[in-house]
């Protein structure tokens, strides 16, 4: 009997350490690596790129994997946020992205408008009004402190003050400052939040202002005219306006970008709804021409398989 249960016990411990090694054999199950985001950065938060984004996002996430949307100072921090990585997709002015070699766009989307907001009751009624006033110009690294320096470049000696949109807004309501400068689609919530409040006007940047920025820095500036009640209470109001534009670099691959571009074309009308108006404009007979940034391979892989080009 002795004898028998030492055998049974070596045969259990025997069977007990092949189970344990054939358990430890079986490769353990793990979930794959979570998808990694997709980062876009837009804008502030009271502007057009950061509502943008954040519709763009709800709409196309479940198709494309998460998408994080990052508020930032504008179209220049967006730049040198895809030139060092830290953003796979970004909104821009044409201007800003001009002259940054890895660039690379995947499709024009609307329009900004130059606005330069003052209080309606205020003595302020042209450029030269600025003459000794604080006037924000946009924060350092946004489009809009990019394109007020160059309009205001023959010289007006004015107080410069770099807020956001979203600070701009409420230092006009407060009186700290006299005008600010925006560069933003139509409506811009913040402006549109502001007349509700506050009656404002738009001054006008005459064609003869838009003529040196042409010649200067090439075609991406044009006259465009604010229409009459884009802000409650405001006139017609001719400015300039400059191409708007989705980019991301040349490294990125060409079968994300080709997938981005089509989600965003196939989710126009769903991202207008989303009180995004400017995504009414995405148009397949405009949207390729992105000068001065060349198109994507992956955006003209989609823009050809939808024969917008050849």
């Amino acid at each position: 009997m002795k004898r028998r249960a030492m055998l049974l016990g070596t045969g259990g411990a025997v069977l007990a350490g092949t189970g344990w090694v054939l358990s430890r054999s079986v490769p353990e199950h793990r979930p794959p690596p979570a998808k990694r985001p997709i980062v876009l950065a837009t804008g502030g938060t009271r502007g057009v790129y950061f509502k943008y984004g954040q519709a763009f996002r709800d709409a196309v996430q479940q198709r494309l994997g998460p998408v994080e949307v990052r508020g930032t100072d504008g179209s220049q921090a967006n730049v040198q946020m895809l030139v060092r990585g830290a953003a796979a997709f970004a909104f821009s002015a044409a201007d800003a992205a001009a002259g940054t070699g890895p660039l690379r766009a995947v499709a024009r989307l609307y329009d900004d408008y130059i606005h330069l907001v003052v209080r309606r009751d205020g003595p302020i009624n042209s450029l030269m009004d600025l003459r000794k006033r604080r006037v924000s110009l946009g924060p350092p690294g946004s489009g809009t402190n990019l394109i007020a320096s160059r309009i205001l470049a023959p010289g007006i000696d004015l107080i410069p003050v770099g807020l956001s949109i979203d600070d701009s807004v409420l230092a006009l309501e407060r009186g700290t400052i006299d005008a600010f400068f925006w560069s933003g689609g139509l409506p811009t919530p913040g402006v549109t939040d502001l007349a509700e409040i506050l009656p404002v006007r738009l001054i006008s940047v005459p064609e003869d202002a838009a003529r040196p920025l042409r010649e200067r820095f090439g075609p991406s500036y044009r006259v465009g005219t604010i229409p009459a009640d884009t802000y409650k209470g405001v006139s017609p109001t001719v400015t300039i306006a400059v191409p708007n534009l989705l980019l991301t670099t040349a490294a990125t691959d060409v079968a994300q970008v080709r997938d981005v571009t089509a989600a965003l074309f196939d989710n126009a009308a769903r991202i207008a709804r989303a009180d995004v108006p400017e995504a009414a404009q995405l148009d397949l007979r405009t949207a390729i021409f992105t000068e001065p940034i060349r198109l994507h391979d992956g955006a003209r892989d989609y823009y050809r398989s939808v024969k917008a080009m050849i």
